[in-house]
């Protein structure tokens, strides 16, 4: 196993992401066209766009390059996606452009991506920034080389993500 990244991150409205090319950010619509899961959208090539419970504030994140998939032991929301970086650059990036690189991804490897998380509901009560200091929600997420297949829901307990499965940036009509 390998650490990328392992502190707290900036997120504005719920989101950060993982990007592998040069253009802007991967817009939710497109990240989310056609899955099944809300909280990580990988429909956009080289690109994520996932969704924390924190509306606004640093959450803890821990993002792990393995052999295989991690253990489901002690996450509340599971969820697993497809993902090909189109360059060897992959960032990730906060909504404050905030950048850490994610070195040791390759450029053209198909990997399996499980995020994570944990209090989501609890985060999601907190309108702006930290609560007395105290972390309610921390997330993984955790690549492995792995053939592409579709996206799932592992694990789903919390409303809000919840609403972000049925809901979320799908398009009606």
């Amino acid at each position: 196993m390998t650490v990328l990244l392992d502190e707290p991150i900036s997120v504005a409205y719920g989101q950060f992401y993982v990007v592998s090319y040069l253009d802007d950010n991967p817009e939710p619509i497109e990240a989310f066209a056609g899955q099944v899961n809300g909280l990580c959208g990988a429909q956009t090539p080289g690109g994520l766009f996932l969704v924390t419970g924190r509306h606004d504030g640093d959450v803890p994140l821990r993002v792990e390059l393995l052999d295989g998939p991690p253990p489901e032991d002690g996450w509340e929301e599971i969820v697993e996606v497809p993902f090909t970086p189109v360059t060897a650059d992959v960032n990730l990036m906060t909504w404050f452009e905030e950048e850490y690189p994610l070195t040791g991804l390759e450029a053209g490897v198909s990997y399996r991506v499980r995020f994570c998380g944990r209090g989501m509901d609890a985060a999601n009560r907190i309108i702006r920034g930290p609560q007395d200091g105290e972390i309610v929600d921390s997330y993984l997420l955790a690549f492995w080389p792995a053939p592409a297949e579709p996206d799932r829901i592992l694990r789903r307990t919390s409303a809000i993500a919840g609403y972000w499965h049925d809901k979320g940036f799908r398009r009606h009509g």
